[in-house]
């Protein structure tokens, strides 16, 4: 799968820089980083557009393969993965909203990787998480694991997208 990234609030450059500011921060997750690179090796493509509207922030409007992701999201969608919870709460208070943000990207992805499991069969059996061999694979369990996992990694220096809003 090709990831492209795409913008129509933001210059090409800004898009790209905080998507692999945020992939930065979560591919320090042995299974995020597992999962980025099976989507990005995959012959589909993915289209993550990156927005800035203050309109569409915390509302989901990704819709025909194109996930849109939004740098002023700061509700994450799933708050009954008590894991994920956990970590963007031993956030400063001032890094809340920009890990939120980052997190926001993992769901979507983690949905993206649920739904195309089983059209393509990315079980792996020398993955290092056997329930990825699981019958259902869920985006819950996903984003629990990858939580799980950042847990004791550092947070990010940066606590905001300034650089990439200004």
């Amino acid at each position: 799968m090709t990831i492209s990234i795409t913008s129509q609030s933001l210059s090409d450059y800004n898009a790209q820089l905080a998507y692999k500011t945020a992939t930065a921060y979560l591919r320090q997750s042995g299974l995020a980083r597992y999962l980025i690179d099976q989507l990005e090796h995959q012959h589909l493509k993915l289209n993550i557009e990156v927005s800035i509207d203050p309109t569409l922030a915390d509302k989901d409007v990704s819709n025909n393969g194109a996930l849109v992701w939004n740098l002023r999201s700061s509700v994450w969608p799933n708050p009954q993965v008590t894991e994920v919870t956990a970590l963007l709460n031993r956030s400063p208070v001032q890094q809340k909203a920009y890990l939120t943000s980052q997190w926001v990207l993992m769901h979507l992805l983690a949905l993206a990787y649920q739904q195309l499991n089983d059209q393509l069969n990315f079980r792996d059996a020398d993955a290092t998480w056997p329930w990825l061999d699981e019958k259902e694979l869920s985006a819950d369990d996903i984003e629990k694991a990858v939580a799980q996992e950042l847990r004791d990694v550092p947070l990010p220096v940066e606590d905001n997208w300034n650089r990439v809003l200004a």
